[in-house]
């Protein structure tokens, strides 16, 4: 199917509009060939590693197979399956775009996966009806299926990179490329509308006339943009969910909204005396006024003395970490006289510079981390360069360097969230939110090495066992490191709380029974308080996860001397 975007004014008399038809290019099919080729070997002369996530001879077979495809696919369809090509690198960095003119069509609603499922959070006036509506069907198919296809146009590391990913979904080329919408480019959906009536509509695409994006009318620079924004065109003319309010009213402040919502700009900062706390929202990472906002609003805290300091970094798409470590000197410099326990909130937005930001806290200052994982793991691909292929109209974006803030064995795909805290629809236009609220209420929301140095391994023991209950169901949400848990016990000793140190080491065995590490700290404190057999015992446990463990010689002298049967 070829699609002709263009407006149908009678589709539906909510979604017309009045936006000039696009044109269309016919790339020859040499031209095709041509420019893949060229893609192709700019990403393998670019790229440090373009194979680190799939196999290079199975991306070779993919690219071949396009090839071969190419005379019987449609010019969206080819642009679509290019664009999966690029994306099966799986680097949320390099990507493929359309840069044409016929690409320029989008569709008068942004929508965002949310725990309880996909929802409209802005809308065109023209649609002004769905703002805030539950998106149930796509052209007859169930939303989830439609999405992940819309996903697998662009590049992620992670599935938290892919929820939030879906920018495919409202151009409308792309749409039609997928199969999903009549040969007008219109789009058939099914939608739960805010009065819970469940209604079928007909979605049509306007041009791109958003003068802030011009040369950029069919790309997705559109997604640095908060929810409440919308998508190219219609300037002024949308509505979010959150209460109606138009998009521009979040770039003011009004501290009567969530704070999450009060001013959606590059920062922005508001102590609460009465919940004694201070929030920080970090929506950007760059080399121009970051170090002075920060350190402006530290001595602002300074001043506010409060228990709990909130950084928000989950609308954090990156910038330039470049400055990261003159923040975190603001931050060190204060170790010895901060009043505060500190929270980190992240999410899927939470992406490429932000994830250095956010390294440097985890490395230099204690803290909690809330919310749901980062856009990427500590160790990604980034610093993103672009070429253009005319022929073809196709834009390339390809990773130039490798970050490694983690160490070099390090290949998860997630930094660790130490209590999830997932957004719902339900609490999103009702003004709550679910990592910031129960913060504020005294909840106990710290992580489980926090409370191991407050509180000792008793009590955080209790809290572990239930949070392994209440948060399995995350496959995301993983138990404490060895290394932090270790780190924590330590303090513990050093502050000579040997009891409350002997538990939080015991606990670490229950929560990393597998790591040798676990049982070696806890069989040389028990040694230190005198609890010898018990030490034996530990170290015998050494030996059944790591029977060549470089501490060998001595432990098996201790336990010969100390273990089951021997008297000290």
């Amino acid at each position: 199917m070829q699609c002709s975007i263009a407006l149908l004014l009678a589709a539906a008399p909510f979604i017309a509009g009045q936006s000039p038809d696009t044109s269309s290019k016919n790339p020859s099919l040499t031209a095709w060939r041509d420019d893949l080729d060229a893609i192709v070997h700019d990403i393998r002369s670019l790229h440090p590693a373009p194979f680190a996530r799939v196999g290079e001879l199975t991306f070779t077979r993919e690219l071949e197979a396009l090839k071969a495809a190419l005379p019987r696919l449609t010019e969206p369809q080819r642009v679509t399956r290019a664009m999966k090509l690029i994306a099966l690198l799986g680097d949320g960095h390099t990507s493929l775009e359309p840069d044409r003119e016929d690409f320029a069509s989008w569709y008068p609603i942004r929508v965002q996966e949310f725990s309880d499922g996909y929802f409209v959070t802005t809308a065109h006036t023209s649609a002004a009806e769905l703002a805030g509506a539950q998106l149930l069907q796509v052209a007859g198919r169930n939303v989830a299926e439609v999405m992940e296809r819309a996903r697998d146009l662009i590049g992620c590391e992670n599935s938290s990179c892919r929820k939030e990913r879906v920018y495919a979904f409202h151009n409308a080329a792309l749409m039609c490329g997928l199969g999903y919408t009549d040969s007008q480019g219109n789009l058939a959906v099914k939608v739960k509308l805010r009065d819970g009536q469940i209604a079928d509509r007909v979605l049509a695409p306007h041009a791109a006339d958003d003068p802030s994006y011009r040369g950029q009318e069919s790309s997705f620079e559109w997604r640095y943009g908060g929810e409440m924004l919308g998508t190219p065109f219609g300037r002024g003319g949308w509505r979010s969910a959150y209460r109606g309010l138009p998009g521009a009213a979040f770039m003011t402040v009004d501290p009567a909204r969530p704070l999450h919502l009060s001013q959606r700009t590059r920062y922005y900062a508001r102590a609460l005396p009465e919940q004694h706390a201070f929030y920080i929202q970090l929506n950007q990472t760059d080399d121009t006024n970051f170090v002075t906002f920060m350190h402006n609003t530290l001595l602002a805290v300074d001043q506010a003395k409060p228990r709990h300091l909130i950084v928000d970094l989950r609308y954090n798409f990156g910038g330039d970490a470049s400055r990261v470590s003159e923040v975190m000197h603001e931050f060190i410099k204060r170790e010895d006289s901060r009043t505060w326990q500190l929270y980190l909130l992240t999410g899927g937005k939470t992406f490429s510079a932000a994830l250095g930001l956010l390294h440097g806290f985890v490395e230099h200052i204690p803290l909690t981390i809330v919310g749901e994982p980062p856009g990427a793991p500590f160790n990604f691909f980034g610093d993103a360069t672009s070429r253009k292929y005319r022929a073809t109209g196709l834009e390339l974006h390809v990773s130039v360097l490798r970050h490694q803030f983690s160490d070099s064995a390090d290949v998860s795909e997630f930094v660790a969230v130490d209590v999830p805290a997932p957004f719902s629809f339900a609490d999103y236009v009702a003004g709550r939110d679910p990592a910031v609220d129960p913060i504020l209420r005294g909840e106990e929301m710290r992580s489980i090495a926090t409370i191991i140095r407050a509180d000792g391994g008793a009590a955080a023991r209790k809290v572990w066992r239930e949070r392994k209950e209440k948060f399995a169901a995350y496959p995301w949400w993983t138990a404490p490191r060895e290394f932090d848990l270790r780190a924590a016990c330590r303090d513990l000793q050093q502050h000579q709380r040997m009891e409350d140190a002997l538990e939080a080491c015991t606990l670490t065995t229950e929560i990393q029974p597998f790591i040798w590490n676990s049982w070696y700290n806890l069989g040389n404190l028990q040694q230190q308080t005198g609890h010898m057999q018990e030490a034996a015992e530990s170290y015998g446990k050494v030996f059944e996860i790591d029977p060549n463990n470089f501490n060998g010689a001595r432990l098996r002298a201790f336990i010969k001397t100390y273990g089951v049967g021997k008297k000290p």
